[in-house]
């Protein structure tokens, strides 16, 4: 049954099959039927022949006894008018019979009535045709009928009767003959019985098997059939069909008048269906015959009907079926595309690239590249707005890369936020420029109703066959290569064999970074910030993290891998909780309050109920929130400057002070940073390092500290590490310094003495 389910047409084979099986056993049925009703038919013809044969004969010899009686009682009876007008009177209300004739034993007519010349009457011993038949009449006390032949002076085809009428002792007075007319006897009620005319109909004599009657439509014209007998090979033949068909002999069918049916191949090559049936008390085979072509015919028309029913009925489930398999097509076709399409952007999915793969690899094959492609931070927006938005995005997003890519291209959706891009491009410079060119494209701002998002995208290529010979390898190497891209944001990277170290350390980090909350692995520093004056104004805190595997893992390595791996929520809990209770511990032994800046990441900003989260643990820890300054870093703003804006006016609100970090190397304009509620700008430590020496650089960090200026902002220098530089920064007009210079980070104890050293100073 399930390959029925699944081929539709085979069901429809297999009822075809069926139905035409019930179709032949209904043809098989309706022609036994049909032969059946011809059989019985054509045997209630020979029952009803038979039985007005006899009855014809009874009835004429009845009419003979009655005349042969008047001439015994009256032998001047021939000459008394008044007696042949009776005997005209009995051949008027006989019509069969011709005429009645007074022979003498030795042959002679003596008296032939109807007014016939006696005279032209030939002797009956001398005629063969009536010899043998007037010499059984001379030794029998019953009617004998003759051959039929025909008669010349009456011009007719007659089949006589006859009947010796004998005195008391037997002797022979004279013998009545009579002549029946074959037509107005026999084929009167032969007649009645086959109206079709399509019955060849014949009795026949047992005793020399000369045709007594053969209907008008026999195969014989003229009535020559009744000048011979029937030919010994078809007495044969006959008694051979009937045994081999009934397994009855024809002794048998004699004895008990048995009515046989059967099939016939008479010596025209013709099949008839034959009936016979023996009449014991005048010697006759009574015999029906029908051409079997008739029957068919018949059963052709029949089968006709049959057919042109079942044609209809098969027709009908033809098309029923084809209305079935479209629908069912249709919906393995939906199936199929639902399995090997991304629904949200109808985009072929990982299903079809596994199935689709041999395509593109095969043996071969020619060279050819894919683009792993990552969104950033998009899961941001999912946490943030919800998935439905996230999907929006997803969607707008598909339609821009189906702008970008080659035609000759195709894009998968690989999962979430990752497509891969398969491409003929081989040529490194022509990767890279499809590659940024699909950054810019889908790096430009979303307008989702009253929301205004952005999203970076960034990409690793791989090489067919340089970088892998199979699918797992090629996107293996295109996934290392867009990690490393990740690593700056917003980039493309060709994978190269010196990124494989990188790519596993990074899955070693990935690994064991699961495990460092647990085994208490990650602890917290504290750098000093410190004001033109060289007091101490506050404290950075930075995570560290010491694997028993890896050792010290910096945080650039660790930080990345965790916010890539989901796990920057559950440390960025971790790294407020714990700072928070660092810091008023320190403030408790110190007995000051200082600032505290606790960089918050991407993805720990972008998520819901972020903002609650971090009050309930100021709280929880009895922390001053005006001693409290979050970081953020200025690529934080491009995530979505509509959801960030109120979040930080909220903060604000909340009395806690807001740092941009790395201010600089992002994307903020002049007109948003006026928009940001931001309290400090941090100059990045990559302008601090060449600041000395690189006049560029100074004019550059000018700007920066005047920039902050303007908007009343504080500016704090991070990475400063010599005296010329803290010096230069002083003269710019730099509010705040942090860096090697003035101290490493420390641990919380370090932390209290450096505040005792510093306060004696």
């Amino acid at each position: 049954m399930a390959i029925l389910k699944k081929n539709i047409w085979l069901l429809f084979y297999v009822l075809s099959f069926f139905s035409l099986i019930l179709l032949a056993t209904l043809m098989y049925m309706s022609w036994k039927h049909i032969y059946r009703e011809y059989q019985v038919s054509q045997e209630n013809m020979v029952s009803i022949i038979a039985s007005s044969t006899r009855s014809l004969f009874k009835t004429q010899e009845t009419v003979l006894n009655v005349v042969g009686n008047r001439f015994l009682e009256d032998p001047q009876y021939k000459n008394n008018p008044r007696s042949m007008a009776t005997l005209n009177s009995t051949l008027l209300d006989n019509p069969s019979m011709d005429a009645i004739a007074l022979v003498t034993p030795s042959g002679t007519m003596t008296f032939v009535s109807g007014g016939y010349d006696v005279s032209k009457f030939p002797n009956l011993l001398n005629q063969e045709t009536s010899r043998d038949s007037f010499l059984q009449t001379l030794k029998s006390h019953h009617m004998v009928f003759g051959r039929t032949y025909y008669f010349a002076p009456i011009n007719q085809w007659i089949t006589p009767i006859r009947k010796a009428i004998r005195d008391d002792k037997g002797n022979i007075v004279t013998i009545i003959t009579a002549a029946l007319r074959v037509e107005d006897t026999f084929g009167n009620f032969v007649a009645n019985v086959d109206k079709s005319h399509n019955y060849f109909i014949s009795i026949l004599r047992d005793e020399d098997f000369y045709f007594q009657y053969v209907s008008p439509n026999s195969d014989e014209s003229n009535h020559q059939i009744y000048l011979t007998p029937l030919a010994s090979s078809s007495k044969e033949r006959l008694k051979k069909a009937i045994m081999d068909s009934l397994n009855v002999t024809i002794e048998d069918a004699k004895e008990h008048e048995t009515m046989l049916s059967f099939l016939y191949t008479a010596t025209n090559g013709k099949t008839y269906l034959l009936s016979l049936q023996y009449d014991k008390v005048y010697k006759l085979w009574i015999h029906v015959r029908l051409p079997l072509e008739i029957i068919k015919n018949d059963f052709l028309k029949s089968l006709s009907l049959y057919l042109l029913i079942y044609s209809f009925v098969v027709v009908g489930f033809f098309f029923l079926f084809r209305i079935i398999a479209k629908a069912d097509a249709k919906r393995s076709a939906d199936l199929i595309f639902q399995a090997t399409y991304d629904p949200l952007t109808t985009l072929p999915n990982r299903s079809y690239l596994q199935k689709n793969i041999t395509k593109w690899l095969f043996e071969s094959a020619p060279s050819f590249s894919i683009l792993y492609v990552d969104m950033d931070h998009f899961k941001n927006i999912n946490d943030s707005f919800g998935h439905q938005c996230g999907d929006t995005l997803l969607v707008e997003l598909s339609k821009r890369l189906k702008t970008v890519v080659p035609e000759d291209s195709i894009i998968i959706r690989h999962g979430g936020d990752e497509f891969v891009i398969f491409t003929h491009l081989t040529h490194d410079q022509a990767l890279l420029e499809l590659a940024y060119r699909i950054i810019e494209t889908v790096s430009k701002p979303y307008y989702l109703d009253k929301l205004t998002l952005n999203v970076g995208a960034s990409i690793g290529v791989a090489k067919y066959p340089e970088h892998g010979e199979n699918l797992d390898r090629l996107l293996q190497a295109a996934d290392i290569a867009m990690y490393e891209s990740k690593k700056i944001k917003n980039n493309a990277h060709i994978f190269a064999n010196t990124m494989q170290e990188s790519y596993l350390r990074n899955i070693s980090i990935e690994l064991e970074l699961k495990k460092a909350l647990e085994k208490n692995e990650l602890f917290m520093v504290y750098q000093p910030q410190i004001d033109q004056d060289g007091r101490l104004y506050g404290v950075e805190s930075l995570a560290r993290w010491n694997n028993a595997t890896l050792g010290m893992v910096p945080p650039d390595q660790f930080i990345a891998v965790a916010e890539k791996s989901g796990q920057m929520g559950k440390i960025g809990r971790f790294i407020i909780t714990r700072t928070l209770q660092d810091i008023k511990e320190v403030q408790t032994v110190l007995g000051v309050v200082f600032q505290t800046s606790i960089n918050i990441s991407v993805r720990q900003f972008m998520e819901v109920g972020f903002l609650e989260h971090f009050l309930h643990a100021i709280q929880e820890s009895h922390m001053s929130k005006v001693s409290i300054t979050i970081e953020i870093t200025e690529n934080l703003l491009i995530e979505d400057i509509d959801y960030i804006l109120p979040l930080l006016h909220d903060i604000k609100k909340a009395d806690i002070q807001v740092s941009m970090d790395d201010f600089g190397t992002g994307y903020s304009s002049l007109s948003m940073l006026r928009k940001l509620p931001i309290d400090e700008l941090k100059i990045d430590k990559s302008f601090i390092d060449t600041i000395v020496e690189d006049e560029a650089t100074q004019k550059m960090v000018q700007n920066i500290i005047a920039i902050g200026k303007n908007f009343n902002m504080q500016v704090l220098a991070e990475g400063v590490e010599t005296k010329e530089q803290r010096a230069l920064l002083h003269s710019f007009g730099c509010d705040r310094f942090q860096g090697y210079y003035f101290a490493k980070p420390l641990l919380k104890e370090d932390l209290i003495a450096f505040f005792k050293a510093n306060e004696k100073r």
